[in-house]
């Protein structure tokens, strides 16, 4: 479970539970389960930030489903106000409800954001809260569990407990300087932050990433090798084509496959790491080092239920040495193959040209009955009202 309505929640539901574990609970209390279309999920993502983003100044795309981003309060006298058009904008043009959280900070926003979902203050709030005096702050924060700020996690949490701080109030009134002895570094900004001083500054979302995994679970037990490079050779097509897009190229690369720790069969887990000769971000090259990292995971008779790849050790296209024992005649082939396979698969749809090593069956692949259909982004799967 990745996410939950206030029902679910109400169910006892519990994020990152297994599905199979609550579905009984849930479909006796008539509730239902939805499985993932990351296009569709991709294509609400991008609208809802384009919405957003009409009413901020400097916004930030912190997560999916997740922004933040400053008010011009000389501009904007009644900022609860103006937070409630944005909500009901949002609920308007894509039918999405959301809850809003202002302060003087991120994490107080975070916070205000954590009260604006809490059940028995919705009839007061909307799910808008403005955190502004410092009385209003401390009365959110007396009510806040510590691993309920954001950045404190449960480990730190129960450290904080036994130094007698079990809410956000009294982190907030801990010494930065301390903390940061007994902890680290982050966790003195977040009292600093919860104290009204801006600390945490985000990644720019457009600065490439330290790395790319892709991984999947399996639709069915996996027993031969072949399903299994399949698998690894299509993870290796779509990490390939994403470290392209943001002009990357990879040093290393990291192969695991998996048994399903669910199942009472014979379990093994393992991963292969290989530092390439020299980067590169050509899917023939890396899928060529992944098979062979497999070759050496690979053991019969086990059924495997995940696979995935990781990609690592990222540099700039621009910043790169290349091969001095390779011909550079060869090293431009193998770029125009690339680079014509994507500019085929971007024209005809993902998959449409592929290597021979990724197949075409896939019986691999998981069944998700549960996806919702492609309802913005596929003319056949619009919505038909009679």
């Amino acid at each position: 479970m990745v996410a939950r309505n206030q029902p679910m929640k109400d169910l006892g539901v519990k994020m990152g539970e297994a599905a199979f574990k609550i579905k009984n609970n849930v479909y006796k209390n008539k509730g239902h389960l939805w499985g993932s279309n990351f296009e569709f999920f991709g294509d609400m993502s991008h609208r809802f930030h384009t919405e957003l983003e009409y009413f901020l100044i400097e916004p930030e795309r912190y997560s999916v489903d997740e922004a933040f981003g400053r008010i011009d309060t000389s501009y904007t006298k009644d900022v609860k106000a103006y937070a409630q058009e944005m909500q009901s904008t949002l609920k308007r043009n894509l039918g999405l409800g959301c809850g809003i959280g202002i302060s003087h900070t991120r994490t107080l926003a975070k916070a205000a954001s954590h009260c604006a979902k809490i059940k028995q203050w919705k009839h007061k709030t909307n799910g808008v809260v403005f955190l502004d005096t410092e009385e209003q702050i401390n009365y959110a924060l007396e009510r806040m569990q510590t691993t309920d700020v954001w950045g404190v996690g449960r480990k730190i949490g129960a450290k904080l407990s036994e130094l007698g701080i079990h809410n956000a109030l009294q982190l907030k009134q801990a010494c930065p300087i301390e903390m940061k002895s007994k902890f680290n570094v982050v966790l003195a900004r977040t009292i600093q932050e919860l104290n009204k001083i801006p600390s945490i500054d985000l990644k720019d979302p457009m600065m490439a990433r330290e790395q790319i995994c892709v991984s999947r679970s399996m639709g069915k037990p996996v027993t031969q090798f072949n399903e299994l490079k399949e698998s690894i050779a299509t993870h290796i097509a779509v990490a390939s084509k994403k470290a392209r897009q943001q002009l990357m190229f990879v040093s290393q690369i990291q192969v695991f496959i998996s048994t399903n720790p669910f199942s009472d069969t014979k379990q093994y887990s393992k991963s292969i790491g290989i530092d390439l000769p020299y980067p590169t971000s050509k899917t023939l090259d890396l899928t060529n080092y992944a098979l062979y990292a497999l070759k050496h995971l690979y053991k019969a008779g086990y059924e495997y239920k995940k696979s995935g790849v990781i990609l690592s050790k990222l540099v700039l296209s621009n910043q790169i040495q290349t091969n001095l024992f390779e011909e550079n005649s060869d090293d431009e082939v193998k770029l125009k193959q690339t680079e014509v396979m994507d500019s085929i698969n971007d024209k005809f749809g993902k998959g449409a040209i592929r290597i021979a090593s990724a197949g075409y069956s896939h019986n691999w692949k998981p069944k998700d009955d549960l996806a919702p259909p492609s309802y913005t982004t596929r003319l056949d799967e619009l919505v038909i009202v009679n």
